[in-house]
């Protein structure tokens, strides 16, 4: 049974923004929480195996014996992913491999992920300059359509969905901080916010931004909108914001 598929054959997992399996066949979606959180487990493991035991773990953490319910996940699971693929069912076995006995991972030449593609485009940036930086980082951005595994909510994949973001809201600061024009650059800086609404050190760069370009109001409407941010966090601006506000709304 071969492994390799043509070019038009090969699918997309997506667990950013939405949880859907996209194939030439077609895009599947709408299942219920545990066929994503095996999904999003399996893609976590990408340079590594997920075992039996590690699953249920994750799955089923308060049930008695939670390996009896990964047989049955795993096989409907692969039978969406055969589907999308137009490949028969008995292809399971192709589309999650079981490796030298020891653990599961999703074929990679079947399947891609998108949040494999966003964590290689980061890594690129990170060693990248000029062009080729801006590049990677822009498209990153723009595959991050929404939270990560947004329809699971074990503790793990909340923690793996936030370092994501983390890592997406740095990459916005980097474009703010190689564009040359003010108006993108405050429009990285205003998408970043909106990813991590108490981030005080991107709200005063936008400040500084708006004061550059003129714009008062804005400054004005910034720092409202991180002060009702903090508010409903039982917090306050801080003493360094607060210092800078004064001193940009004074200058005028």
């Amino acid at each position: 049974m071969t492994t390799r598929p043509t070019a038009d054959r090969r699918g997309t997992i997506r667990l950013i923004g939405q949880c859907v399996i996209e194939g030439p066949n077609r895009a599947t979606g709408g299942w219920g929480t545990d066929t994503w959180a095996l999904l999003g487990l399996l893609a976590e493991h990408r340079s590594a195996l997920l075992t039996k035991a590690m699953a249920g773990d994750k799955l089923w953490p308060e049930a008695a014996a939670p390996n009896d319910r990964f047989a049955g996940l795993l096989k409907a699971t692969r039978a969406k992913m055969c589907e999308a693929l137009g490949m028969p069912g008995n292809y399971g076995r192709v589309v999650i491999q079981f490796k030298g006995g020891a653990g599961y991972r999703i074929n990679p030449d079947l399947y891609g992920c998108d949040v494999w593609q966003i964590r290689d485009l980061l890594a690129a940036a990170a060693v990248a300059t000029g062009l080729e930086k801006t590049t990677a980082l822009t498209a990153a951005v723009n595959l991050y359509t929404g939270p990560y595994l947004p329809d699971v909510p074990h503790p793990w994949a909340r923690q793996t969905a936030d370092a994501l973001n983390r890592g997406i809201v740095q990459a916005l600061a980097q474009l703010a901080d190689l564009e040359e024009h003010p108006e993108l650059e405050a429009g990285h800086l205003e998408h970043a916010t909106e990813l991590d609404a108490v981030a005080e050190h991107l709200y005063r760069r936008r400040m500084d931004v708006y004061a550059r370009l003129g714009r008062t109001q804005a400054v004005h409407y910034c720092y409202d909108e991180l002060r009702e941010q903090l508010r409903t966090r039982g917090r306050k601006p801080s003493t360094k914001t607060e210092q800078i506000y004064r001193e940009i709304i004074d200058s005028e």
